[in-house]
């Protein structure tokens, strides 16, 4: 009967160990730039209202963290960075009206697990880009400020991924419970 209780802890504690490791991987993970608006190198008609960056997780902006320049270094946003209220992994800055060029968009966040994360892309503003617009992409959020609440920290289908550890959790000590009621 000892070899059986110790088997039981045995399990308990390996349950106890993935668990804490699956815990623990989300802030094991730094912020990832998955979008922008202008795209990287697009090249536009128009100069946009806006320049958005979305990223993979909710993170946390200051001190100026996003900066759009033009050719000659020149800041030509509106200094007015900020995340948006509908999506917490959604940073976005006000454009000036500018002419045609070419802009550099400089950006530093901070990582749900409190590391820097910064980047740098480009784009252009160019009269003569007719049909480009494709190439730019859609705006991430509408400009004109969407009501529809994106929930953030949701994955998609909207279970947390709390619900699917605790899931799993359950079920593993089910498993684990079924295993020594079996035995004996």
């Amino acid at each position: 009967m000892p070899l059986g209780r110790f088997s039981y802890l045995a399990a308990l504690l390996v349950l106890s160990a993935i668990w804490l490791l699956l815990l623990c991987a989300p802030a094991l993970a730094h912020a990832r730039l998955l979008e922008t608006y202008p795209a990287e190198e697009a090249a536009l008609a128009e100069p946009p209202e806006q320049v958005q960056l979305r990223f993979n997780e909710p993170i946390e902006a200051a001190f100026s963290p996003l900066k759009v320049s033009d050719q000659q270094g020149n800041r030509v946003d509106e200094d007015n960075a900020r995340i948006s209220s509908n999506d917490a992994r959604l940073l976005m800055v006000d454009f000036k009206e500018h002419p045609k060029g070419s802009y550099t968009v400089e950006w530093r966040v901070t990582s749900a697990d409190a590391h820097p994360v910064n980047g740098t892309y480009s784009f252009a503003v160019d009269g003569s880009a007719v049909g480009s617009e494709e190439d730019a992409g859609e705006p991430i959020e509408p400009i004109e400020r969407s009501t529809k609440k994106e929930e953030g920290g949701f994955l998609e289908g909207g279970i947390t991924q709390t619900a699917i550890l605790s899931a799993l959790l359950i079920g593993a000590l089910a498993v684990a419970g079924f295993v020594v009621l079996r035995r004996r």
